[in-house]
């Protein structure tokens, strides 16, 4: 238990309740604030330990041999 949780113990037993909501409320948010910073850093790491090169995938250029390339007709 940390010093917070037992300062606000020990004014709810002084009959203090604004004293107990404040401190508790502190420590809720500290907490929190700290679970904010580890889940950032765990985004960060698994966005690049996750993160692939992405290419496009490789068409062939099938070329018909027989129709190759469109041949001018030479009539005029």
């Amino acid at each position: 238990m940390t010093d917070n949780i037992r300062d606000a113990i020990v004014a709810l037993q002084n009959g203090d309740s604004a004293q107990f909501k404040d401190t508790v409320n502190q420590e809720l948010m500290t907490r929190a604030m700290d679970h904010i910073q580890i889940q950032k850093i765990a985004a960060g790491q698994a966005f690049f330990d996750d993160q692939e090169v992405v290419t496009e995938p490789e068409v062939e250029n099938e070329i018909d041999p027989e129709v190759s390339e469109e041949e001018p007709d030479e009539e005029v």
